[in-house]
Parts: C-alpha cells; structure tokens; sequence
C-alpha cells in the first residue's frame, strides 16, 4: 500500500492500522474520523509529518508511529488531548518539544531508537506518565528532577546511551550491580509487556471497528 484513501463516512471508525505498508503521507481527511481511538502507522519507514487536521482526534488514546523519519514529535499530536500512549522510537527525533506536558493524560512514552541528547523537565509536568523508554539514545544526561519519585515516573531505561544507568521510583539512581542491573530489566519488561496487554484490551461492551489496508 503506496496511498492511503479515506472514502465515504467514516465516523464509527475506531481502530485504524496500516502499519508496515510503503505509506510516505497520510490524508487531512483522517482527521474527520471523530471517534478513532486507536491509529497504527507503524513501519512504515518514510512518513515524515502528520497533517494538522489529525488534530481534531480528541478520542485518540494510542497512536504508534515508530520506524518512520519524525525529525519532531507532529504538533497534532501535542493536541490529541486523550492520548495516553505514543510510541515514535525509531525515528530521528533529536529533542522534544518544550511543551511536551500538553499531554498530561500520557501514561507511556517509546522514544528509544533516535538521535535524543537530552530530555526537557517538562516530564516532571506530566502527572499521569509512568512508562519512559530513551533506551538506544544519545542521551548524555536527564534532569535530576525526572528522577524524582513525586514525577510518577516507574521505570526509566537508559541502557545503551552514553549515560548507563537504569532508573526506577523508589531505587537509587544508579543500579551498579550486573545482577541488579538483570533483575531490574526483568522487571522493566514485565511492566512493558502488561502495559501492552492492557492497550490491546477492548471491553466487550465497546464496539470497535478495525480498518485494517495492510498488503
């Protein structure tokens, strides 16, 4: 899939995947989609920005758009007012926008897999958000603050940046021991995969209208 049309009326639509296609741009016309809840661009390796209309999606919680070319977080993204999770990891993100904390219904935050070498204090801003991966950045330092337990913050994963530590709400900053270390990132993962679990869990009282254009 080259080109992604939407056609007709498309109100009820609540899921929209079109991960791992060969899509370079997406329609303002999604942005009519009201009531989509869930929006999948993941893989698809050149869409570089999303258009402004996408701001008019206030039901969206999840939006998944790693492995593409964002040079920066799209602003209709900081205007989904909803969203609780964003995945933009494997990009080219090399800040974050200063007011990130428009976001402060965002439980979890994927960066790992860009080019970041700092990460602003308004996460400290962000009551809600409780998963942050940077691993596989450049980061160089994170502000003393993020680290603070009152930022909500559970697990911080910086392994694989140039600062190696991991940290966690209520564990020293840094974890020296290896076996610490493993122990932790079990840990890590578990809270990641439940995390996942709980985003692809549709209450059976919902009606949820897949649109699936994969090839």
């Amino acid at each position: 899939l080259n080109y992604l049309s939407l056609t007709g009326c498309l109100k009820n639509l609540k899921v929209l995947n079109v991960s791992f296609n060969n899509l370079k741009s997406v329609p303002p016309e999604l942005g009519d989609c009201e009531n989509l809840e869930k929006l999948d661009l993941s893989g698809n390796m050149e869409i570089t920005e999303l258009p402004f209309e996408l701001s008019n999606l206030k039901q969206v919680t999840v939006v998944d758009v790693s492995a593409n070319k964002f040079h920066s977080i799209p602003i209709c993204v900081l205007r989904m007012s909803n969203l609780q999770w964003l995945d933009i990891s494997s990009n080219n993100l090399k800040d974050l926008p200063e007011d990130i904390d428009r976001l402060d219904q965002l439980q979890t935050l994927l960066l790992q897999k860009n080019k970041l070498t700092y990460l602003p204090r308004a996460l400290v801003n962000m009551p809600k958000l409780s998963l942050l991966v940077v691993s596989g950045d450049d980061l160089v330092e994170i502000p003393t603050a993020v680290c603070e337990s009152t930022t909500g913050l559970k697990f911080i994963s910086l392994k694989d940046s140039p600062v190696e530590t991991i940290v966690c709400e209520d564990t020293e900053a840094i974890i020296e021991s290896e076996r610490e270390r493993e122990q932790f990132e079990k840990q890590f993962m578990k809270a990641y995969i439940e995390d996942l679990k709980e985003r692809d869990s549709t209450p059976s009282y919902t009606t949820k209208v897949l649109l699936s254009l994969q090839l």
